[in-house]
């Protein structure tokens, strides 16, 4: 008996448990898809800003640009300042060299290593400059003509931006792939007029790779997950700002928040659940007496002294004294279990068990006749009598009282009696009170 009870209180105590964990990962879930929902507008607002300061920062080079002298050079290439010059034909060429290692340095302080490469080309196309100058960018300038720059200004759109006072006087493209590094990349085309006259073209490259990393990088500081690659539950989709290609996608997976939720979702139900237990032990420890399971006195004596009507009954273990000196404490104790045991499995569950001493139990019923008071307390008697308890033959005597409008002193000093009258008539009997 006592290893299936066992039994049964660890099922109980799984059950709850799961049950805490599947509320613990449903609110967890929510709240984390929610979080997550939330961040994914925060980052598509992020990555917008990030475009629009290089934007910022690229536009400022037009007031440099205009600016700045021109020495004269003959054909060939040159290198100054870390910056590639490419002349076709002997010109004046303008000094820009210094201006675009800035640019560089104030752009790679916005996205560090996901500058690609900056160039200026100048209308006509007699000299260009490269920072650096790749392979891809001196076999397109080599296999270029003179209208090169027009070709651009015209294939994305900028004719005449220098009418714009608003919005986007410049062009970003959708990703590429360059032929010679394989590298993915976005241009930046921004054209430089001067008196309605398209002097030159700044051109910068950014890896593709930028929008990505961004992702990587707020999912890491936020402990988001949200991705731009697989199925999602919720997704939205952008245009990178002045660009109409290669839409791009930022979503949250089901299967990505699961696994983000599932080992916190464990260790605080685990946590909760050890709280719960040892609050609902500690309670126990403080409502039961730990040997029988029955009430303490000290917890519900209260309780009954604010009753007025009582249906009790006051059940003391014949000869314990003699059980104990004869078997042991040991012994004694094993008996008190196995008698309140028996006790449990005669009474219901609405009735009140407490253990009041050593070996002597009182049982508080609720709206019982003396009649049926009587054969309650018979049916107890007969069930302990019935089979030896731990190989000992163990009787018990009982004394029980129903009375209305009586307080619980009185009532107990009644059943008391009765339980004496029932020692002293030769024990192993119920006496009830008049």
């Amino acid at each position: 008996m006592p290893s299936r009870q066992k039994a049964n209180e660890i099922f109980s105590e799984m059950r709850i448990f799961f049950k805490t964990l599947a509320v613990v990962l449903c609110l967890f879930f929510t709240c984390y898809f929610l979080f997550n929902t939330v961040s994914l507008a925060r980052l598509e607002g992020s990555v917008v800003n990030d475009y629009k300061s290089i934007y910022s920062i690229s536009r400022r080079f037009s007031s440099y640009y205009n600016n700045v002298d021109s020495i004269p050079l003959e054909k060939g290439s040159y290198y100054r300042n870390g910056v590639d010059i490419v002349v076709n034909s002997d010109t004046n060429v303008k000094v820009l060299s210094i201006g675009i290692k800035k640019l560089r340095a104030e752009l790679e302080t916005l996205i560090g290593d996901s500058l690609w490469t900056i160039a200026v080309f100048q209308n006509p196309s007699k000299y260009v400059h490269f920072d650096p100058l790749r392979k891809s960018y001196e076999i397109f300038y080599q296999e270029g003509t003179k209208d090169i720059i027009e070709h651009i200004v015209d294939k994305e759109s900028l004719r005449a931006t220098y009418q714009s006072f608003y919005g986007c006087n410049l062009k970003l493209t959708g990703k590429y792939e360059e032929d010679e590094t394989r590298e993915l990349i976005r241009s930046m085309f921004y054209p430089i007029y001067n008196k309605k006259h398209l002097d030159s073209l700044l051109v910068v490259d950014i890896k593709a790779s930028l929008f990505y990393d961004k992702v990587t990088e707020f999912n890491k500081e936020y402990n988001t997950v949200i991705n731009w690659q697989g199925s999602n539950s919720y997704q939205k989709s952008m245009h990178l700002p002045c660009s109409d290609q290669d839409e791009i996608t930022l979503g949250i997976g089901i299967v990505d928040v699961i696994k983000e939720i599932f080992i916190p979702s464990i260790l605080f139900s685990l946590s909760f659940f050890f709280l719960r237990m040892n609050y609902i032990r500690r309670k126990y420890l403080l409502q039961f007496d730990r040997m029988t399971g029955f009430y303490r006195r000290d917890f519900y004596e209260k309780r009954l002294r604010r009753m007025r009507t009582h249906a009790l009954l006051i059940i003391d273990i014949d000869n314990f004294k003699r059980i104990n000196d004869t078997y042991g404490h040991k012994k004694g104790d094993d008996v008190i279990k196995e008698v309140a045991e028996r006790i449990l499995n005669t009474i219901s569950r609405k009735d009140v068990a407490i253990r009041w001493g050593g070996e002597e139990f009182l049982i508080a019923f609720k709206s019982l006749s003396y009649e049926q008071l009587e054969i309650k307390a018979e049916n107890i008697r007969a069930e302990i009598e019935k089979e030896l308890v731990r190989k000992v033959a163990i009787t018990v005597s009982i004394g029980g009282i129903v009375d209305t409008d009586v307080s619980f002193s009185e009532a107990y000093k009644l059943a008391d009696s009765a339980l004496y009258l029932s020692k002293e008539n030769g024990r192993n009997r119920v006496t009830m009170a008049d």
